[in-house]
């Protein structure tokens, strides 16, 4: 599974809300405004961010997967989800409060017992933190300017354009 990120404009979300039937036309949506295209890495930062056996931070758990199915009618309506304004900013908050070492601690933590080759994981490392400054700059930017965040989770995204 890949995930790819949007920034959306409340007023354009209520009308993809109403209007899309199918993940591929949110992906080829002209109302996306700024996105991140996150890949396989979104899995293991969503682990970092949510680490099992700890209390969940303030609605961290929809950093990555956002909250609300945007539509039932979508054949899988779970694939896309969207955050509304107030929870793009709580989880900017919380996510300007949680440090890239934390992650990078959170991460080596979980993969200690998993860990064959140590090169692999440090290039993944890398990658996890790079995705993680990106992810905090992404959720800024969508605070600053009030706007929703719409997240696709599925297999082969394959966006006619990417933004």
């Amino acid at each position: 599974m890949e995930a790819v990120l949007f920034l959306i404009h409340p007023n354009d979300l209520e009308t993809l809300i109403l209007e899309a039937e199918t993940s591929q036309d949110v992906l080829e949506s002209e109302f996306m405004q700024q996105s991140l295209y996150l890949g396989t890495a979104w899995e293991t930062l969503n682990q970092a961010l949510n680490p099992a056996g700890q209390p969940a931070q303030e609605g961290m758990e929809f950093a990555i997967q956002a909250e609300h199915p945007l539509s039932e009618r979508l054949s899988h309506p779970d694939a896309v989800r969207y955050n509304t304004v107030v929870r793009v900013a709580e989880l900017q908050q919380a996510l300007q409060q949680l440090t890239v070492d934390e992650v990078k601690k959170r991460y080596q933590f979980a993969v200690v017992n998993t860990a064959p080759e140590a090169l692999a994981q440090e290039l993944r490392l890398a990658e996890l933190k790079l995705i993680y400054l990106q992810l905090q700059d992404f959720y800024r930017e969508a605070a600053r300017k009030n706007w929703a965040v719409l997240s696709v989770i599925q297999d082969k995204i394959r966006p006619e354009k990417l933004i």
